[in-house]
């Protein structure tokens, strides 16, 4: 129970990270507020979570790239948990498109989830959490940040964004506010990575499939959302992290190696 009484806000909670955080933070005991835009797969993993964690969570709709609607949910859901200790900002999207033909909409379309939505989550977060002088946030960026990922340009700079922009508020938030901000980069098993699959054509499937068994030293291919993620997230969550404040957390089976 290593996050009783620990009030938490998630992100993209309807599948895949977000859905397998807010299973291990109910589990552990915490007070969770899960938001996402797909209603009633968001809800459906918010009930599968308080029949079987300690904790309890509360689904609420909400569009991240909306800065006034991030703010308000923001609100309520502090204002029902009676503050905010953490924040995982898991929503992300990807997109697939050679980077000779990547035009303005595209752009919008990722940036505007994956660094707007990082962007406000973060401000919302941080408004609440100096009044208590203290506080957690957790963003995602990814595997492709670091290595480049062919086809997903857009995707893998967005990512690189949040690595920048997580790195800089950590010290500014830090130093104001004693908010601590870290940075995943996970390479996990997602619904988002399993389409990703079904659009190769069989012979580039299995072309990459097995180039992960030489690539990935632990397991030989991406990791399990409950097992492999969902600890770290916990970790990231807990009192247990409360001294490590600008770094990236590579889950990703030694698949890339770097230096935080």
């Amino acid at each position: 129970m290593q996050l009783t009484g620990k009030r938490i806000f998630v992100t993209g909670c309807a599948s895949g990270i977000g859905a397998g955080t807010v299973r291990a933070f109910v589990r552990e005991g915490a007070l969770v507020s899960a938001i996402d835009i797909n209603d009633i797969t968001g809800e459906q993993v918010v009930s599968d979570a308080n029949a079987q964690g300690t904790g309890q969570a509360t689904y609420y709709h909400c569009d991240i790239t909306q800065r006034d609607q991030v703010f308000e949910v923001f609100q309520r859901a502090e204002e029902t948990m009676g503050g905010l200790d953490v924040l995982a900002n898991v929503a992300g999207v990807e997109s697939a498109k050679p980077a000779a033909e990547v035009d303005a909409e595209d752009i919008q379309a990722i940036f505007s989830i994956n660094i707007n939505g990082t962007i406000y989550t973060n401000q919302a977060a941080c408004q609440l959490m100096q009044r208590q002088k203290q506080g957690a946030i957790i963003n995602f960026s990814s595997d492709a940040a670091l290595s480049g990922m062919p086809n997903s340009a857009v995707y893998a700079a967005s990512k690189g964004a949040v690595l920048s922009w997580t790195k800089t508020i950590a010290y500014e938030w830090g130093v104001k506010y004693n908010i601590r901000c870290n940075s995943v980069c996970p390479a996990i098993k997602t619904p988002m990575y399993d389409a990703w699959l079904a659009g190769l054509s069989e012979a580039e499937r299995n072309a990459h499939l097995q180039s992960e068994k030489l690539r990935v030293p632990i397991g030989g291919s991406m990791g399990d959302v409950d097992k492999d993620m969902a600890p770290v997230m916990v970790f990231l969550a807990s009192d247990g992290s409360g001294f490590i404040d600008g770094q990236i957390f590579c889950v990703n089976g030694g698949r890339n190696m770097v230096r935080g």
